[in-house]
């Protein structure tokens, strides 16, 4: 039996939250679990972020400790019994608490705690992007955990006494605590989340690290739980998997691949199919009564729900639809009505982020109501997306957006979500994508853009320069044009379209003009092989049939195996 404990303390006071979610972030004892993730785009909630962390943390670690006594384990045998998974870097005051309460409260000397912590903890990196490789001023940590700060420097003063090397030093010049650098140090394993990912932890972004630690790496490629983005969210699928294959699939999701054998089964094709536009109808019918929208449900479903993060591009997917409205404009109609569906959550204080959903959202009021385009396109960007909303999604989707920067997804989920469900990915060649290439094959997936290594090198070199990529293809230019152009400008804001417009084509750091042709082209390539039916149901079947792999089933075990070794 597993257990799930949620810390909280009883001081909590829901009523200091305003309008939407502002509060007080100072008032630490009335709010320390009140948000996930506060905003922290000022030294309030970066503190508040450092308290939420030092309080789980420190919960847990009393929590192991509590289960060890009572269970009579030898504290200096601690990794015997427990393995701590710190998962992405917001756990990572777990190292020097542990080390803390072990030398000060149970008498261990220190090099001895850090000895058991070091065996104890493991490292998963969840991404490369610098704001999610938290790096805490000194300054702060002084003010909410100064218990730990001395811990802190003796770790860093024992790795300064082994390697010269800076960029593996905990504390660096400007004085800040890279928590990632603690991580790798002193704990026995680090992780990736997709094959790609993790090489490109070794190759690039932790080479330094790689080079210390080679035994330490390792790669779990991420998984999704089937009970709930098949079984449950897609019943109508399950049974016809069922009926065609048997049960054996619910418990050993390889057995997928039994659909193989099928493939010719012009019975079973239809069947998804069929299941594919009631899951649309179902989709249609639930946007109708939340967002007052209506949906052609004979039009292809191309869907984009994840994180708005510029890395992410849903930019990129507006520009393409800036595009197509364009095309439609001058007379050239799609082969089959399109719609266009984003479902995204962002921080608040995240300025592009903002101005990227007020594209859509502009987009989708001059679309929606003109008369020459609506037949055609269609674009809704659903309110308050979340998981119940993705159960609706995700099974109804055709095209899966996956189009991050080459390099910057270490896995997603969500385009596992996607093929499990029949839709087919057009993505990058970039976190799991890779590995579902691999395993459909080149005639079920559509990839575009630069690969991984051409896009470090881009960012090596520092030789990426948007406007150039502007100025020298009239399609690009039109399309970011559009954002600042008369049409935009009368139902839009004046300031968020103008911001967008200038880090399109002064900055883009994630590389949206980059790939921007090839995208247009293999997308509209991929409209016209929808209107193959037999062809297309067949790409639906062999997502499906090869998406077993991905079962978290499997990621669990392989975590197991490898770090982990319960029952040993």
């Amino acid at each position: 039996m597993n257990k799930l404990y949620l810390f909280d303390i009883e001081s909590i006071d829901e009523s200091i939250v305003k309008d939407g979610i502002e509060f007080d972030k100072e008032e630490i004892e009335k709010n320390l679990t009140l948000f996930l993730y506060p905003d922290d785009s000022d030294e309030a909630g970066n503190l508040l972020r450092i308290y939420q962390q030092y309080f789980m943390v420190s919960s847990g670690a009393q929590l192991i400790l509590k289960d060890m006594k009572e269970k009579k384990y030898d504290l200096r045998k601690m990794y015997e019994h427990a393995v701590i998974q710190i998962n992405d870097t917001h756990p990572t005051l777990i190292i020097p608490e542990l080390i803390r309460i072990l030398k000060e409260e149970k008498a261990i000397p220190m090099e001895e705690a850090i000895e058991i912590v070091r065996k104890t903890c493991a490292y998963t990196n969840h991404t490369i992007l610098a704001e999610a490789l938290e790096k805490w001023p000194m300054e702060y940590l002084e003010k909410v955990v100064p218990n730990l700060v001395p811990i802190i420097k003796e770790l860093d003063k024992k790795v300064r006494e082994k390697y010269t090397d800076p960029k593996v030093h905990i504390i660096d010049k400007e004085n800040r605590v890279h928590m990632a650098h603690i991580d790798i140090h002193y704990g026995f394993s680090v992780n990736g989340v997709a094959a790609i990912h993790t090489e490109i932890l070794k190759e690039t972004e932790l080479k330094h690290f790689y080079a210390i630690y080679p035994e330490k790496f390792n790669n779990k490629t991420n998984g999704i739980t089937f009970r709930r983005w098949l079984f449950s969210c897609n019943q109508e699928l399950t049974k016809c998997i069922s009926k065609t294959i048997g049960e054996g699939f619910k418990k050993d999701a390889k057995e997928l691949e039994k659909l193989l054998s099928h493939i010719d089964n012009k019975e079973l094709l239809q069947n998804i199919e069929n299941i594919k536009k009631q899951k649309k109808a179902d989709l249609a019918a639930y946007i109708k009564e939340k967002e007052g929208v209506e949906l052609n449900v004979n039009s292809i479903f191309d869907i984009q729900v994840k994180r708005l993060h510029e890395y992410k591009r849903q930019q990129m997917n507006a520009l393409y639809i800036i595009h197509k409205y364009l095309e439609i404009k001058r007379g050239k109609t799609p082969s089959t009505p399109i719609t266009f569906l984003f479902g995204a959550k962002a921080a608040p204080a995240y300025i592009i982020a903002q101005d990227i959903i007020h594209l859509i959202l502009v987009l989708e009021e001059i679309i929606n109501k003109d008369p020459d385009v609506s037949p055609y396109l269609k674009v809704v960007m659903v309110e308050n997306y979340n998981v119940s909303y993705a159960q609706k999604l995700i099974p109804a989707c055709d095209i899966s957006e996956q189009i991050s920067l080459a390099s910057k997804e270490a896995s997603g989920t969500g385009n596992m979500k996607f093929m499990l469900n029949g839709a087919v990915t057009l993505g990058t060649s970039d976190g799991a994508n890779v590995e579902i290439h691999e395993l459909v094959g080149d005639n079920h997936i559509y990839i575009f853009g630069e690969k991984s290594e051409q896009i470090i090198d881009h960012y090596k070199k520092a030789d990426y320069v948007s406007k150039e990529y502007y100025n020298k293809s009239p399609v690009i230019r039109e399309a970011v044009d559009f954002i600042i152009g008369e049409e935009a400008l009368r139902v839009g804001s004046k300031e968020n379209l103008e911001r967008l417009y200038k880090e399109l084509i002064n900055k883009d750091w994630f590389m949206t003009l980059l790939d921007l042709e090839d995208y247009i082209a293999v997308k509209d390539k991929m409209m016209e092989d929808y209107l193959d039916k037999e062809k297309w149901q067949k790409k639906m079947l062999v997502n499906i049939a090869k998406a077993g792999f991905f079962s978290s089933d499997r990621t669990i075990a392989q975590y197991n195996e490898d770090i982990w070794k319960l029952g040993e």
